[in-house]
């Protein structure tokens, strides 16, 4: 224990513990290949706890990666963003439509869209991010940007390890709404944002679910459409943790047939 902790400080962050840890694979080889004599006396207990958290783990990488290539290939394209905004009912309010997606729109909005027959006067893709780092800076909280059409705009959220989310409701409205007015280009733009508050402010959250289709292997579509999706229903969202009162959240789910 006291050796793990002067390692810890002494390398003051997880990639050069990482490195570190290299140095001392030939022993944790020589220690896991002594246990391969007594498999039928009891050695394959972590053999087996460790097949269980591997395949979880990789299961779990393996579908996060299959949702981004399917919204990366099917993302919104900027041109018909931009139709879809001017040929939609502008509705009052303010609109924070949750997404994984960094950059550009994914293709769960133009769904969206097709479903409420209406989009806010004010939308705001939010993507909340927890870095590697143990804390971020309230000046660099918020990395805000334009998409374009009037009233869209983008919100990457970014906390450290050690940071409190704090962000409940109103005060996260506040805050992002308030860097918004600070970057505002003119007056018009800032007096269209105020009056989105006072509209009312509904989160959006997109629920996606993956389906592997007949055309891929029997392993792959058990993983895919019965294990990760098992692990995407129990596992909380970054989202989650603002906090965000359930009377102002809005669920829209869809299907991504991979």
């Amino acid at each position: 224990m006291i050796a793990c902790i002067f390692i810890t400080v002494g390398f003051k962050g997880g990639a050069q513990i990482g490195n570190a840890f290299g140095q001392y694979a030939l022993y944790s080889c020589a220690f896991m290949t002594s246990l391969l004599n007594k498999l039928v006396q009891g050695g394959w207990v972590p053999f087996a706890i460790s097949a269980i958290f591997i395949i979880i783990t990789l299961t779990w990488t393996f579908g996060r990666s299959k949702k981004a290539q399917y919204e990366a290939t099917w993302v919104v394209d900027h041109n018909k963003f931009e139709k879809l905004v001017t040929s939609t009912t502008r509705v009052p309010g303010i609109c924070f439509f949750c997404t994984d997606l960094i950059n550009g729109v994914p293709p769960i909005v133009c769904h969206y869209a097709e479903l409420i027959g209406s989009i806010r006067k004010v939308t705001v893709f939010v993507t909340v991010r927890t870095l590697p780092v143990r804390s971020v800076l309230p000046s660099e909280r918020f990395n805000i940007g334009k998409l374009g059409p009037t009233g869209v705009y983008r919100c990457l959220v970014q906390f450290g390890y050690m940071d409190i989310h704090t962000m409940e409701g109103d005060e996260f409205t506040r805050s992002v709404v308030t860097a918004f007015i600070d970057a505002a280009e003119n007056q018009e733009e800032k007096e269209m944002l105020n009056a989105a508050v006072l509209d009312g402010v509904v989160f959006v959250l997109g629920r996606v679910i993956l389906k592997m289709t007949e055309k891929h292997r029997c392993i792959k579509k058990f993983l895919i459409n019965n294990l990760y999706r098992f692990l995407q229903k129990n596992f909380r969202s970054n989202v989650a943790t603002l906090k965000i009162p359930p009377r102002k959240q809005l669920q829209v789910g869809m299907l991504y047939e991979i």
